[in-house]
């Protein structure tokens, strides 16, 4: 616990060491011929002062807790403070891991990783013409349409498959493929995806239809094995490849 409680005051410190080194800081500037010139002053006071009153309010506040539990050589609070440290980092790193992972943009330094799909159809059905954008990737944060291969179009033992890309913007735990037919019916695969997915070089096993759209009827109605619509899918990062 003597550890728990110094750590508690070394961010508490910390917190408020860096406030007055910034403070500090930002009046001592212009003795020190510091001027706020393009923000001079103010870089002086957040990269210098700040950090500089953090890291006393940190040791500060450890060295207090642990005297007043008994720890009193410099080798005993030495150590305990190594140990304080690397609890420091263990929560600065998980303060940094939770505001990346709650971050809207799936890859905010670069381009949209895509979806890669392929989509088998039951043999003799009509296809999309070469006019129409019949699918796209629903989110709750966006919709987004895909663009379809035309060329890269095959057959499979009598089954034609379709084959497409459509970018994934957003970090998401739901993410819905719905390809429109030529008779209005809706085919609406829920792709079994994280909120990030890895880049991959393999397809996923194939995948029935989830549910079925009728046309004129209100609600879609669970997809049975005797609709045959089947997708797989893979997801493809920019740069690697």
């Amino acid at each position: 616990m003597t550890i728990l409680y110094a750590l508690i005051a070394a961010i508490v410190c910390g917190s408020v060491g860096a406030a007055v080194g910034f403070g500090i800081a930002a009046m001592l500037a212009p003795f020190l011929g510091i001027t706020s010139f393009e923000g001079a002053s103010g870089y002086f006071a957040v990269f210098i002062g700040g950090p500089i009153g953090g890291l006393l309010g940190v040791i500060l506040g450890a060295v207090l807790v642990l005297r007043s539990r008994g720890h009193r050589g410099f080798g005993a609070i030495a150590g305990r403070l190594g140990v304080v440290a690397i609890g420091l980092a263990l929560v600065a790193a998980a303060v940094v891991g939770y505001f990346y992972l709650s971050q809207d943009i799936l890859n905010p330094n670069g381009g949209a990783p895509r979806l890669v799909f392929e989509i088998r159809l039951p043999a003799g059905v009509a296809l999309p013409t070469d006019n129409e954008r019949p699918i796209q990737l629903e989110t709750s944060k966006n919709r987004m349409p895909a663009l379809m291969d035309r060329a890269a179009t095959r057959d499979d033992g009598g089954r034609p498959v379709l084959v497409g890309t459509v970018e994934m913007y957003y970090r998401t735990s739901s993410r819905l493929l719905t390809m429109t037919m030529p008779d209005k019916t809706d085919l609406i695969f829920n792709l079994k995806l994280g909120s990030a997915p890895k880049h991959s070089r393999e397809f996923s096993p194939w995948q029935r239809a989830e549910y079925i759209a009728d046309p004129g009827k209100d609600q879609p109605r669970r997809a049975t094995p005797d609709d045959n619509y089947e997708i797989r899918y893979r997801t493809e990062w920019p740069g690697e490849d």
